[in-house]
């Protein structure tokens, strides 16, 4: 038997994969390209995955899927990922938190209760409505529970669009 060379593609297969390819040939499945992974989630939560897989379609629409099964912990690929992001900086490290006593964070929400709520300034006076429909306005009203002024603002800014009116006006 010859050595196979480097860098080369070649798949060897057992002998019950190559019986199953061979019984799927027989049974008129397809194959179905650009499949790049297939994950079966169990009972418990736990996930299957197959990287790479090669999946067979039948005219009933049951596939046949062979590949390397593999048990995929989700919970070692986040912590993980989260590893990564502190490293490049994106999320701060313990060190970079800034740390309040309690006794400094009753002092602040003292303060800002003592401030009194923010209101906001509203414009007096009828804001024009020219090109808006009444019934957009009371529709953007009723469903932000907000003043005519900011629903004709709204409707303005969104040039018409109720639903993008209503997102602002929610947030």
């Amino acid at each position: 038997m010859s050595a196979i060379p480097a860098n080369s593609n070649v798949t060897i297969l057992n002998k019950n994969e190559k019986k199953a390819r061979e019984l799927i040939g027989k049974l008129g499945l397809k194959q179905i390209p650009g499949i790049i992974r297939v994950a079966f989630r169990k009972k418990n939560n736990e996930i299957i995955a197959i990287e790479k897989p090669e999946v067979y379609r039948s005219a009933g629409g049951n596939y046949v899927v062979f590949g390397e099964p593999k048990v995929d912990d989700f919970t070692q690929k986040l912590a993980a990922a989260q590893q990564q992001a502190q490293d490049t900086g994106i999320l701060p490290s313990a060190s970079d938190v800034a740390t309040k006593s309690p006794e400094d964070i009753q002092a602040d929400m003292q303060a800002a209760a003592a401030s009194g709520p923010v209101e906001e300034v509203e414009e007096e006076g009828e804001v024009d409505a020219t090109g808006l429909s009444e019934a957009d306005i009371d529709l953007v009203m009723q469903q932000t529970n907000t003043t005519k002024n900011k629903a004709v603002k709204a409707l303005k800014d969104h040039n018409g669009d109720i639903v993008n009116a209503i997102m602002s006006l929610s947030k």
